[in-house]
């Protein structure tokens, strides 16, 4: 009996490689029998390794119950650990090296930036009294930009070629154009989370100069 069922056994896994070979399957029901197949690998082998977890434990001292309420813990705390790594590796594009998995990844990055620009938006005084068509053709043209600290975004005299919002940090207007400056009182404003500046400059397509308004001093 032992030996037919090591052969039934061993056998069935030769059979299926030659049925997935030479039988032609549809993705979708290939899929489905895959994951059934892997998650009763993987209940049978948790089963085994909590009948030994308990067992040692209930050796150790414990009682039956005692022994899985620490077994049933700790299998639910690593699944805990292992959805949360999985979520966060997904953020930061693991999921873009499976192909199944491509798309969805793609559609979850473009909805959360999306949203994301879409609260900035609306914190923002001069875009949040916009109608929601006109910011749905807004969304396409924005684009991030990253600056680090002390660095000049424009100055007086560049090309009014955008209209920015502070969605981090600080951004200081000056009047020297010097980074820093704020400390020896030389700062005209310091504009934080929202407020935009540099639209006048882009609507008239002049260049920025220090004598129009805050937003058309050199920024930092």
């Amino acid at each position: 009996m032992a030996s037919l069922l090591g052969l039934g056994t061993t056998s069935s896994s030769l059979l299926g490689a030659a049925i997935g070979l030479y039988v032609p399957f549809s993705k979708r029901p290939l899929a489905c029998l895959l994951a059934f197949a892997a998650g009763a690998l993987i209940s049978a082998l948790a089963i085994e390794l909590a009948y030994e977890g308990a067992q040692s434990l209930h050796h150790q001292g414990f009682n039956a119950r005692a022994a899985w309420v620490f077994v049933s813990a700790g299998f639910a705390l690593g699944a805990i650990i292992y959805y949360s790594a999985s979520l966060f590796l997904e953020k930061k594009g693991a999921a873009v090296r499976y192909v199944t998995q491509f798309r969805e990844y793609a559609l979850a990055r473009k909805q959360a930036d999306a949203s994301e620009r879409i609260k900035l938006l609306a914190t923002c005084d001069l875009m949040r009294h916009l109608p929601a068509d006109q910011i749905e053709r807004i969304l396409p043209c924005i684009r991030d930009r990253q600056l680090k600290a002390d660095e000049i975004l424009f100055r007086a005299g560049d090309p009014g070629d955008a209209l920015y919002i502070v969605a981090h940090g600080k951004v200081e207007v000056l009047a020297n154009g010097q980074p820093g400056a704020n400390a020896f009182g030389s700062a005209i404003a310091v504009l934080g989370k929202g407020h935009a500046f540099g639209e006048m400059s882009l609507l008239s397509g002049g260049p920025r100069t220090p004598r129009s308004a805050p937003s058309r001093t050199p920024i930092c």
